[in-house]
């Protein structure tokens, strides 16, 4: 960021007589990404400077209004003696802490990028500013990106808005020695060292269950005709690199007499004429295997194969896609929009630095060189597929956690539990402010605006899910933008709340929040810190597989190269083990205390599941 060094000048009753002066003018957002369109930048703080050699003086400080424009009243003799005030306007962010009494408290962060122009020796008594255009928050345009993001493009003004906090990245710098071999040494993961303790307690039919309920990529199964459930992942209209093969593959659990999900059997399903398709792909017959109708052999393979989709799904479409990405389609249009209202002191903390280490998982996770396009099927252009196919199955309205499916189903009792908790937090939050969101509810109308006009298109999902409840349900509002109806349901449809709608929308507003925590939080925490128990054994699963091991042709040979193994050991262990910001810790000092009282309450619950509570994550940064 840069810094402004200050001189600050105090005013008192005495000195009101002074100020004799009046500069005005308007912030407005860039017009090039808007556009053309003149979009106010409503609600933010400026302050007056006089710019001079050493420290700048400030004159006077002001908010913008709803319209974007500003007034400041000031004292020209307080730029000095002698000295004509050479004037310039500098545009902050505020950003809340809490002190040691549990009190907020805010900070003025002057915005990243804005160079104010100076407007040297302004003798006038009203002086005009004019438009002054602030980069602020712009949208990437949609033509180039798949989906809704900031626009970073240094090169051209646009800088990364919101970099890492200075403890989070001299973590990240000690994380990064370590992964390029400075004192590197691959740990052995959970899942290898299980299965070396005990036989079959990663490979066997039963850990394939357990994974598919609680592990990385915890799975809603569909049930299918015959009473069965089935967990698949296709490739269906994705274009693949035809170098590694890659299956639809579509598993089967069904109940035994204890009512305890079994694996029943594994479909596979290959593309007809290779893999350089996409949507005209044509499929072949599934070939359906078993534990009791296929070799033990081809079994394991089999079910390793199914493993590899897993993992390769969970890393693009419920990792990137449902946590990361999807998160920050809500953030750029909440930072361009909410400021007084309250609902920005109870979010902000938790989107902290989410844009940023999207960023970085252009370059980490899906870029050029990267793992994905390198370890898998699935190329560059085929990731923003499928993390854009992913969107529409995604939605805050009527979401609700999963139920219990069966026993040791603790994915979805932990994650019920920390939404009870969520909840509680963001009624007594709203209990306690409802006044000033509701004065303050234009801003909420401006975000779900701009939220709705740059969703995805809206795809209807199947219903046959066992539990609907995380579903993205056609009686969800879809409104129709151009086109085509979006992903995305509006927050609101009333720029004010009147005694008729205020409980409505006001609930409406309570489910959001609900679900932004909830993924920020926990939902991120989870799959972001059991993907190496799955990437730190190649052997067990990889994002793909170069060759197909069910045919002879290619017995004892390795379907993984040496480098993707150890790309695949570094990346997911790095990523993993990014140990800072965490509720409990509170490392920034920006967590509320109350979400920490109401966690710590339910410590002893989470620790009778098996899940300590400090191992929580304050924000998607990792």
């Amino acid at each position: 960021r840069s810094t402004v060094s200050v001189l600050y000048w105090t005013f008192d009753k005495q000195e009101e007589s002074k100020m004799t002066s009046i500069a005005y003018g308007r912030l407005i957002f860039c017009k090039e990404m808007n556009g053309g369109e003149v979009k106010p930048l409503h609600n933010m703080k400026v302050k007056l400077f006089d710019d001079d050699v050493g420290p700048d003086t400030l004159l006077a400080e002001a908010m913008t209004d709803m319209e974007g424009r500003f007034k400041f009243t000031y004292d020209p003799k307080a730029a000095g003696w002698l000295d004509t005030p050479d004037l310039k306007v500098m545009v902050y962010e505020v950003q809340p802490q809490y002190d040691k009494e549990k009190k907020l408290v805010t900070t003025d962060v002057p915005v990243t990028g804005y160079e104010a122009e100076v407007h040297n020796d302004v003798a006038l008594e009203r002086y005009d500013f004019g438009d002054i255009e602030v980069k602020y928050w712009e949208y990437w345009p949609m033509a180039e990106s798949y989906t809704p993001r900031l626009y970073v493009n240094p090169d051209k003004g646009f800088p990364l808005m919101q970099e890492q906090r200075p403890g989070r990245n001299a973590e990240e710098k000690k994380k990064g020695l370590e992964a390029a071999g400075v004192y590197f040494k691959p740990p052995m993961c959970k899942t290898q060292k299980e299965e070396m303790e005990t036989p079959g307690a990663s490979l066997g039919d039963d850990a394939l269950v357990d994974m598919m309920l609680n592990g990385f990529n915890p799975c809603v199964p569909q049930k299918a005709a015959d009473g069965r459930l089935y967990v698949e992942f296709k490739y269906d209209g994705i274009l693949l690199d035809g170098v590694h093969h890659a299956p639809n593959t579509r598993a089967y659990f069904k109940y035994d007499k204890d009512k305890q999900l079994r694996l029943d059997t594994i479909e596979l399903t290959d593309r007809i004429g290779g893999y350089q398709r996409g949507h005209d792909a044509c499929l072949g017959e599934p070939v359906v295997y078993s534990a009791a109708t296929s070799s033990a052999e081809d079994w394991a393979k089999v079910k390793r194969m199914w493993r590899v989709n897993y993992f390769l799904f969970g890393e693009v479409v419920t990792h990137l896609g449902g946590t990361h990405l999807n998160i920050e389609q809500y953030i750029v249009p909440m930072m361009r929009n909410v400021r007084l209202n309250p609902v920005f002191n109870l979010l902000f903390p938790h989107f902290y630095g989410t844009v940023s280490i999207n960023h970085g998982a252009d370059q980490l996770l899906t870029g050029g060189t990267a793992l994905v396009p390198q370890g898998s099927a699935v190329t560059i252009d085929s990731v923003a597929t499928a993390a854009r196919g992913g969107f529409t199955t995604m939605n805050w309205d009527s979401w609700t956690p999963r139920s219990k499916l069966t026993q040791g189903h603790y994915f979805a009792e932990l994650q019920a539990k920390f939404w009870e908790v969520i909840a509680q937090h963001v009624d007594e939050y709203f209990k306690e402010h409802e006044k000033e969101i509701v004065n303050q509810w234009k801003e909420i109308f401006l975000w779900s605006d701009e939220l709705v006009k740059n969703g995805v298109p809206y795809t209807q999902q199947e219903d046959n899910y066992y539990d609907n409840s995380e579903a993205n349900k056609a009686s969800s509002p879809h409104p129709k933008v151009g086109h085509c109806n979006v992903s995305v349901s509006p927050i609101t449809g009333v720029e004010a709340l009147t005694d008729a709608n205020k409980k409505e929308n006001l609930d409406r507003l309570k489910q959001l929040c609900r679900y932004l925590l909830l993924l920020t939080t926990f939902k991120h925490s989870w799959v972001n810190d059991t993907q190496y128990d799955i990437g730190g054994w190649p052997e067990f699963a990889t994002l793909g597989l170069d060759f197909n091991i069910l045919d002879p042709a290619h017995t004892n040979k390795d379907p993984v190269t040496e480098p993707i193994k150890k790309k695949h050991i570094v990346t997911t262990w790095f990523l993993r083990n990014q140990k800072w910001g965490y509720i409990m810790k509170n490392e920034a000092k920006d967590m509320h205390p109350r979400l920490r009282e109401l966690l710590t309450a339910a410590g002893e619950q989470f620790a009778s599941m098996n899940y300590d509570i400090n191992d929580v994550r304050c924000c998607i940064n990792t």
